[in-house]
């Protein structure tokens, strides 16, 4: 019978190169955001415990170790994904750039069994083409795997930024994106997978949803906590109202979703396990105050529902299949609290427009006086229109498109 040869990436001295080069030092990441929530998302980041925050192009960069990428994966609610970053170095020719590439210790981050995608980018360097930066650091990274006699990615795929923007979401992909700038290149490697605004609950929606981290993002804009009550007034697919219920009971919006670190070599399983059956102990076994989410559409509601169930915080809303304008708060007993309005608009509404919002705006004057209310809007001439006083406005890109957040303070 033939001897079973040992695996060569589970060897003693494999497990102590991992430890020693991947898992024990201090590495850069970056949690990628748009720009009109990179703050929110650096005190997001401090909350957290992170010291060293430092707002980049790209979004907020912090240090820590290895397993350092599991919380912020895990419990911020802005972010699209978190990347690790590699040391720079210098490459201003392509065997250069191969050199380099073939040296890095691919085989202590790379999951032979995920096909690897290779991403490039290049600005103000002597090597001008991206598709020859992504195919030499493809061939790099399989000489690096050559010379150790170990099995390569089950494939390397070097893209252009345009064909890799939708394999880039999926999680069965890992993405490794190079950026070469005045010949020096910095590698980064995904840690996340499927992007973090895909909390794994929202299966359904009602046409042109609010995304999660966007709805979260106005949440924290707002400064809500969960301490005054809140209503979503047209709830939709319920995204603000399962936003909220999971901010206010200190809920990981990652909790019910798996991430790419995890068939990581270097993954550290039982500090994974330690870390969410900490915030576990930490999450409030029921809301403070009421959140309620109403609908004019009783489908809607059916699926907000379903999705607040795959959540996990169904039975923390109240649900109503109403019209916000037959709604007064007086009628429930609510104290003012905050009032989340995402109307449809632009392709999404026939008609409406300023008549609408000017509509919008006698209703809350006479029935939320007191309220803290806030009102997506496809331009500033209809959030005008409401005629809300002190209002502030916050523009943000929702799909590609540019959308007005009214806000006002009571």
């Amino acid at each position: 019978m033939e001897k079973e040869q040992p695996d060569p990436q589970r060897t003693q001295a494999y497990l102590r190169h991992l430890k020693q080069h991947v898992q024990a030092p201090v590495h850069r990441f970056a949690a990628i955001v748009p720009p009109e929530l990179a703050a929110l998302c650096g005190d997001e980041l401090a909350s957290l415990g992170f010291s060293e925050i430092k707002m980049t192009d790209a979004g907020v960069e912090f240090f820590g170790k290895l397993k350092s990428c599991y919380l912020p994966n895990l419990c911020l609610r802005t972010a699209s994904r978190i990347l690790c970053r590699f040391s720079p170095f210098r490459a201003g020719a392509v065997e250069e750039l191969f050199q380099r590439v073939s040296q890095h210790r691919w085989e202590l981050w790379l999951n032979p069994k995920i096909p690897v995608e290779v991403r490039a980018f290049v600005q103000s360097s002597r090597i001008t083409h991206e598709g020859l930066v992504a195919q030499t650091v493809v061939e790099g990274m399989g000489r690096r795997f050559q010379s150790l006699h170990l099995s390569p990615p089950a494939r390397l795929l070097p893209t252009s930024p345009d064909e890799g923007r939708d394999a880039a979401n999926t999680p069965s992909k890992q993405q490794v994106l190079v950026h070469l700038r005045k010949n020096h290149c910095e590698i980064s490697l995904d840690t996340t997978g499927d992007h973090l605004h895909r909390r794994g609950y929202r299966l359904e929606h009602t046409g042109a949803p609010l995304r999660e981290t966007l709805a979260a993002a106005i949440l924290l804009r707002s400064k809500w906590n969960g301490e005054i009550p809140l209503v979503d007034g047209m709830c939709g697919a319920g995204t603000v109202a399962i936003e909220a219920a999971l901010l206010a009971r200190r809920l990981p919006p990652g909790g019910r979703r798996s991430f790419l670190f995890e068939a990581w070599p270097g993954f550290q399983e039982r500090s994974w396990d330690h870390l969410r059956r900490k915030l576990a102990e930490q999450a409030l076994p029921q809301l403070p105050h009421p959140i309620l989410a109403m609908d004019s559409e009783s489908s809607a509601l059916d699926i907000a529902r379903k999705n607040a169930e795959r959540a996990g915080v169904d039975q923390d809303i109240q649900w109503r299949t109403m019209d916000l304008f037959a709604f007064r708060p007086q009628d429930y007993h609510l104290p003012p609290g905050l009032l989340v309005l995402d109307p449809p608009y632009g392709r999404r509404l026939e008609g409406g427009g300023k008549d609408f919002y000017e509509q919008l705006g006698r209703h809350l004057r006479q029935f939320f006086e007191g309220w803290q209310t806030v009102v997506l809007a496809p331009s500033k001439a209809e959030a005008l229109s409401l005629k809300i006083p002190s209002m502030r406005f916050w523009q943000i890109s929702h799909g590609g498109t540019p959308i007005i957040v009214a806000m006002a303070r009571p």
